[in-house]
């Protein structure tokens, strides 16, 4: 089976992901991922703007790794469309935790994007994924359909809080299952008080 030949972009991108999740943003040059991609250092600049733009396309492949995993993990494994966010969630946590979204998402990426630019980042993604499991519950008329967007980015702020709080922790297994157990109390709390709120049909 024949494929498809890396272009210069993607052999950048691919080094630089490698090297940012090994080494962080400050300690990595242009001069080194052009070196590790095998190309000079005005390849870099004819494809990228400047470093930061560089990391952020990096950023952006990572992303759609975690969309990915989540997106076809949670599929596989929820038993039910109203366990979406369950499942999601915990799948959420393991994507986050693998070292280069854990490093350039969650370490790096607040102070090299600027926080507005970090959030845009994740919205289509994270975002998405969310309100996908909360379109559910608004079909099953457990919820308003007109609150699905914001309540799915309030869902979201919540897990990227976690994954945060992970990621900086002294013990980050401790810190996981603390949130994991936290986060798993939250959903189900509140899966049960929309349960509880649904209209029942007239007898």
């Amino acid at each position: 089976m024949s494929t498809v030949p890396l272009t210069n972009r993607d052999r950048l991108v691919a080094q630089a992901r490698r090297l940012f999740a090994e080494n962080g943003y400050a300690a990595v040059s242009v001069d080194e991922v052009a070196a590790a991609a095998g190309l000079t250092k005005g390849a870099v600049y004819y494809q990228f703007k400047d470093k930061t733009d560089l990391f952020r396309a990096a950023c952006e492949a990572v992303m759609a790794d975690v969309a990915k995993y989540v997106d076809l993990s949670t599929m596989a494994e929820s038993p039910h469309p109203l366990e979406e966010i369950i499942v999601g969630g915990s799948k959420m946590f393991d994507a986050y935790e693998a070292a280069d979204a854990r490093r350039l998402l969650l370490i790096d990426g607040p102070s090299v994007l600027g926080f507005q630019q970090w959030i845009t980042l994740q919205e289509p993604v994270c975002i998405g994924l969310i309100a996908h499991a909360m379109g559910h519950l608004a079909e099953a008329g457990l919820l308003d359909e007109a609150v699905v967007p914001t309540l799915s980015h309030l869902v979201f702020g919540a897990f990227v809080q976690g994954a945060l709080r992970i990621a900086v922790a002294a013990d980050p297994a401790a810190a996981s299952l603390e949130v994991r157990a936290a986060t798993l109390t939250l959903i189900r709390g509140f899966l049960a008080g929309i349960a509880l709120s649904k209209p029942t049909a007239p007898s």
